[in-house]
C-alpha cells in the first residue's frame, strides 16, 4: 500500500485528451491478490484499488482495474494498466462492461492534511 497521485488517462476504453482528463485524485494505492473463491470472475486476479480519504476513518473507493500491467514511461512516476469493470444500462438491462483503463500514478510521501 501507498499514496500517490493517480491521474485517468481512459474514459469507457478511449484514451482521453490532454485537456479532458480531470485533475489527478490523491490516494492510498493497494495491490492485492483476490482469490477466485472469493470473486465473481471465478479465477485468481491481482487487483489494484484506490481509496480516497476525506479526513475521516472511512475511505471512499476511487477506481480498481485488474490484471495490472506497468506500462513504458520516461516522465516521473509510472504508466498502469487494466481490465476496469462498469456497469451500464444497455437496451433496458443493467450490463457489465470490461474496459481498458491507463492510469498515470505519480507515488508521494503523504502530508498532514491527507
Amino acid at each position: 500500500m501507498f499514496f500517490a497521485e493517480v491521474t485517468f488517462l481512459m474514459r469507457d476504453g478511449v484514451r482521453l485528451l490532454k485537456r479532458e482528463r480531470v485533475a489527478p485524485v490523491r490516494v492510498t494505492v493497494l495491490i492485492r491478490d483476490s482469490d477466485r473463491d472469493k470473486n465473481n470472475s471465478k479465477r485468481n486476479l491481482v487487483e489494484v484499488m484506490l481509496f480516497e480519504h476525506w479526513g475521516v476513518p472511512q475511505a471512499r473507493s476511487a477506481g480498481r482495474i485488474s490484471d495490472p500491467v506497468i506500462l513504458p514511461y520516461k516522465g516521473p512516476g509510472f504508466l498502469l494498466s487494466g481490465t476496469e469493470l462498469d456497469t451500464q444500462t444497455i437496451d433496458a438491462q443493467s450490463r457489465t462492461c470490461e474496459h481498458r483503463q491507463v492510469w498515470h500514478v505519480l507515488p508521494m510521501a503523504r502530508s498532514k492534511d491527507d
